[in-house]
C-alpha cells in the first residue's frame, strides 16, 4: 500500500509532466480526452496498417536501443502501449532448408514477431518464454529480419530475458540476437500526453481510506513493504519515508515501533559497476533508521531478476518477525539486525572496512573466501570490481585499477551479488562510503 505522501508526490510529478495547468478537473477533463485518442490508436496500430514488419521497409529514421533491458533502464523510460522492434541478422547459404527455432526470451507483457514479413506467432503475458518454430522457406542466405511489437499494458516492458535466451537456432548454427535493435513507438501514452492517474492517485484518497478510520484503534506496530514505484525520486523518499512514519505516529498519539523490507534484489546483472535508482532507494531506506523505534530487513540475497515480487516470502516474514520479538517481546537471545556500515580507513592501496551489527562476527557465504558485490573507486570517482575478503572481523577490499582508493560501494546495483552475512544469516545493509548527496 502506497502511502498518502507518495501517492501525492507521484501526482504531482505527473501533474507536472504533463503541462495541463493549475486547475485539476481541466486535467482531468483533458488528459480523458487523450485517453480515449491513444486507446483508438492502439486499436489501429499503425505499425500494423503499415506493415512495419516487412523486411523492405526503410527504418533509417528509427531509434537505436541495447535488446535485452526493461524499458525503465534504457532509453524508453517509463512508457505503455505499443513499441515495435527490428534486428538484422546475416545467415549462409542453405540455412532456410530446414526447420529453425526463434528464442526471444521473456518479453513484458504481450508480444507478436514476424521473420521475414512472415508472421512466426505471438504470446500474451510476461514471465514466459517465447520460442517459435519457423518452417522451411522462412529463413534465407543473407539479410534476414525479425520484428517484433511488443504492448506494454502497465509498469514495466520490453525484451528483459538475459542476452543469452536471445537466439537463432539453425542447421548452420546458433546466433545471438542480443545487440543493438532498432525500435519506433507506433501508438503510446507518451506520444499522444496521457497519464495513467487512477483514482488512487487523487492526494490523500488511500489515506483517508484506508488509514484514517482505523486510528481510534490501538495497534502494537507497523510493518511496511513499498518503494519499488519510488526508485525514480529517491532523495524524495529520504523525506516522504520519515515524515510518513512521524505522521501516522502523531494521529495515533504515541510512537509505535515500525519496521520494514528493504528493495528486494531484482533485474538483470550489470557486467560494470553503475549507477542505481534502486541502489538510492534502499540508502533513503536505510536512512530512515534514524527515527526510534525502527528496523530494516534486508532482502538484497532473496529477490528475483525477473520478478519484482519476490515468492520468498518465508524469509522475509522471518527477518521481519526477527525485529519484532527482540524489540517488542523480550527475545533478547535473537539477533534482529543486518551488517550496517560503520567506517573505512585506507592502508595503501586497500581500504578496511568495519561494519556494525556483526554480531559474533562475519561470515563469506563463499567456498573461497571471497566477498562479491564490492566496487572501489579512486579519486576520478570511475567505480572498478573489487577483491574483498575478511581478516579479523573486517573486509578488506582492493583493485589493481586502483592504487589511491577514496570510495568504497557494496550491492550498490539494481541485482547485487551478495554472500556476506553476519552470523545469525542476515545479509550485510548495502552502502557508499562517499556521501550521501
Amino acid at each position: 500500500m502506497d502511502s498518502f505522501q507518495q501517492l501525492g508526490e507521484q501526482y504531482m510529478r505527473r501533474y507536472a509532466d504533463a503541462k495541463m495547468g493549475d486547475d485539476f478537473e481541466q486535467f482531468i477533463t483533458q488528459n480523458n480526452e487523450k485517453k480515449s485518442q491513444y486507446e483508438e490508436a492502439l486499436r489501429n496500430d499503425k505499425g500494423l496498417t503499415e506493415e512495419w514488419y516487412q523486411p523492405a521497409l526503410d527504418v533509417s529514421s528509427w531509434s537505436k536501443i541495447t535488446v535485452p533491458g526493461l524499458w525503465s533502464q534504457n532509453e524508453l523510460g517509463n512508457v505503455d502501449g505499443a513499441v515495435w522492434f527490428r534486428f538484422e541478422v546475416e545467415l549462409p547459404e542453405g540455412v532456410g532448408e530446414n526447420e529453425s527455432v526463434l528464442n526471444l526470451g521473456m518479453i513484458d507483457d504481450d508480444e507478436s514477431t514476424w521473420v521475414n514479413g512472415r508472421f512466426a506467432g505471438e504470446t500474451r503475458g510476461h514471465n514466459i518464454h517465447r520460442s517459435y518454430s519457423l518452417p522451411a522457406g522462412v529463413l534465407r542466405k543473407g539479410k534476414n529480419v525479425i520484428a517484433v511489437r511488443v504492448m506494454d499494458t502497465g509498469g514495466d516492458g520490453g525484451l528483459y530475458s538475459n542476452p543469452g535466451e536471445l537466439n537463432l537456432v539453425t542447421s548452420a548454427g546458433v546466433y545471438p540476437l542480443a545487440g543493438e535493435w532498432k525500435y519506433k513507438e507506433s501508438a503510446t501514452d507518451r506520444l499522444f500526453g496521457y497519464v495513467n492517474v487512477s483514482p488512487n492517485y487523487y492526494p490523500s484518497l488511500l489515506y483517508n481510506g484506508m488509514i484514517h478510520p482505523v486510528i481510534q484503534f490501538k495497534i502494537k506496530g507497523a510493518i511496511w513493504y513499498q518503494g519499488e514505484n519510488n526508485a525514480g525520486a529517491a532523495y524524495d523518499y529520504r523525506t516522504l519515508f520519515p515524515n510518513m512514519i512521524t505522521n501516522w505516529r502523531t494521529k495515533w498519539g504515541y510512537d509505535f515501533p515500525f519496521y520494514w523490507v528493504q528493495l528486494a534484489n531484482f533485474m538483470q546483472k550489470q557486467e560494470q559497476p553503475v549507477e542505481s535508482q534502486w541502489a538510492e532507494l534502499r540508502e533513503a531506506q536505510t536512512m530512515t533508521l534514524s527515527l526510534p523505534k525502527t528496523g530494516q530487513a534486508v532482502i538484497t540475497d532473496i529477490g528475483e531478476a525477473n520478478d519484482i515480487h519476490p515468492r520468498n516470502k518465508q524469509d522475509v516474514g522471518i527477518r521481519l518477525a526477527l525485529h519484532a520479538l527482540h524489540n517488542d517481546y523480550g527475545r533478547n537471545d535473537l539477533v534482529c539486525n543486518s551488517p550496517v556500515f560503520k567506517e573505512m580507513t585506507v592502508e595503501g592501496n586497500k581500504t578496511i572496512i568495519t561494519f556494525d551489527n556483526a554480531c559474533g562476527g562475519l561470515e563469506v557465504r563463499n567456498r573461497y573466501g571471497y566477498v562479491e558485490g564490492f566496487a572501489i573507486a579512486g579519486a576520478d570517482g570511475i567505480y572498478h570490481w573489487a577483491k574483498a575478503y575478511e581478516k579479523d572481523g573486517k573486509i578488506i577490499v582492493y583493485s589493481d585499477k586502483v592504487s589511491t582508493p577514496v570510495h568504497v560501494r557494496y550491492s550498490w546495483a539494481d541485482n547485487p551479488d551478495v554472500n556476506l552475512y553476519n552470523k545469525a544469516g542476515l545479509p550485510a545493509t548495502p552502502f557508499r562510503t562517499n556521501g550521501k548527496k
